[in-house]
């Protein structure tokens, strides 16, 4: 008896963790999150015009286009009579994936918060007004794939605004 007892407690210490069966390597291919830093949240202004980086939604006002740049903002494009559009200005809004306009007035979300901007010239938008915590929290507790290993999200560092593949060390999450 002692002798099994002891051969338990032996192999119960040389095991490493194991996830359906097999076992965790100690680096491998993955993904870990990217959160939302305070800093980068804020950080909404006009800038020059830019190249899209990955395109969203389109929104056509007056000879006016509106292009959202997801997760990063929007692009402001003059469409008027000549025969090719032109970027006129870029609107920074950190984790922006939506645009909608009413009368003179832009609205974004700016992560949760919704954002509202005066277009009455389109190529210098204002803002006046964020609504916070207008739309709720998506919570990304894991990347949108599977069979995978990824970091674990630690609440601590904010909110989980997407997933980058890299080398992760010793993962402790899987999916």
């Amino acid at each position: 008896m002692r002798f099994i007892l002891l051969l338990l407690i032996v192999a119960a210490a040389s095991c490493n963790s194991f996830t359906n069966g097999e076992m965790t390597p100690s680096q491998i291919q993955g993904y870990a999150p990217v959160y939302a830093s305070a800093s980068l949240y804020d950080s909404i202004a006009v800038q020059p015009a830019k190249t899209t980086v990955s395109a969203g939604k389109i929104y056509a006002f007056g000879s006016y286009i509106f292009q959202v740049d997801q997760q990063r903002g929007i692009h402001i494009v003059a469409n008027g009579q000549s025969a090719a559009a032109q970027k006129i200005a870029f609107l920074k809004i950190p984790f922006c994936t939506e645009v909608a306009v009413k009368g003179n007035h832009l609205y974004a979300n700016n992560l949760n918060d919704l954002v509202v901007f005066d277009i009455t010239n389109p190529a210098s938008p204002q803002l006046v007004n964020r609504l916070e915590d207008a739309f709720p929290a998506v919570t990304q507790l894991y990347p949108n794939v599977s069979d995978t290993y990824f970091e674990c999200v630690d609440p601590d560092k904010g909110i989980v605004v997407g997933w980058e593949r890299k080398t992760i060390i010793n993962p402790k999450c899987r999916r």
